[in-house]
């Protein structure tokens, strides 16, 4: 989980890019709904000490598209002196910066899915100019969960013109970008935003299908390959009913499908059945 650099692979007639734009330190045990005596017996050494999580945001190309799932700004999200960054830790270049080495340009991109409005999914969304925000994708429309833009403390940040509420989600809704979601949306036919709540009210995941092969772009529907194994095991700020319905409905198509996966903060992997369960494997 401490890979610092780009990956891209091909999906059919799909070519899908992961950029980690930075680390961030979590312990499992400060933030699962998980006891001590649970966890200790088989994964004390996920538990105990902190942990790297990549930051991570899906490029998506197809022959008519140009799809970005989830865009952060590291410096923006994990500031100096945060709790979140790792020690004498120098992040990757900006997403900006990783997009463009690899020929990816902002103008370019047509759709932007938010899979959930925390923090570190969509800091990178605006960017500042001559003291004014803007979108960092200006010819994208962007799709975030209805549900997470009408939350109630969303509500109440968007009022606060210094919040990052403010700045990214409320300068997309005034340029008439912003898109809200209710359930499952076609965007186009190899590629399906999926109502996936629990983590957020409003979380969603991406579905990419072509040439009869699968990838789905999770979000933080799992933060750790724990999180598989023990499906029960979750953060505590997630709705417990409906994440556990949200990952059953993964699991079921993921492994119908063989279909490969990749979180924001894990690397990609495949689900495999075993004789005492589901586990991620890393590929």
């Amino acid at each position: 989980m401490t890979n610092n650099t780009s990956r891209t692979l091909t999906l059919g007639a799909a070519t899908i890019t992961v950029i980690n734009v930075g680390n961030m330190i979590l312990k499992l045990s400060k933030v699962m709904n998980v006891s001590e005596g649970e966890w200790r017996p088989r994964y004390s050494s996920a538990f105990e000490r902190p942990l790297p999580f990549p930051s991570q945001s899906i490029h998506i190309a197809l022959p008519d598209v140009s799809i970005l799932v989830d865009a952060n700004d590291y410096a923006v999200a994990v500031p100096p002196g945060s709790p979140y960054i790792p020690r004498n830790y120098q992040p990757p270049p900006s997403l900006l910066d990783q997009l463009h080495e690899k020929g990816i340009h902002p103008q370019d991109i047509t759709h932007l899915v938010i899979t959930h409005a925390h923090f570190d999914h969509y800091a990178g969304t605006t960017t500042e100019r001559d003291g004014t925000y803007v979108p960092c994708f200006p010819n994208a429309r962007c799709y975030l969960g209805r549900a997470d833009w009408e939350d109630p403390d969303m509500q109440k940040s968007l009022l606060d013109p210094d919040s990052v509420d403010s700045r990214t989600f409320g300068i997309l809704h005034q340029y008439g970008l912003l898109e809200l979601v209710e359930g499952n949306r076609n965007l186009t036919p190899a590629v399906q935003i999926i109502a996936a709540p629990g983590e957020s009210p409003g979380h969603q995941i991406v579905c990419v299908h072509s040439q009869r092969q699968t990838l789905y772009c999770l979000g933080d529907l799992y933060h750790h390959p724990v999180e598989v194994e023990q499906i029960t095991w979750m953060a505590t700020w997630a709705n417990p009913d409906t994440n556990l319905h949200s990952r059953q409905s993964l699991v079921e198509a993921a492994l119908a499908e063989d279909a490969l996966l990749v979180a924001a903060h894990m690397p990609i992997g495949r689900l495999q059945s075993t004789p005492s369960g589901i586990k991620w494997v890393e590929v």
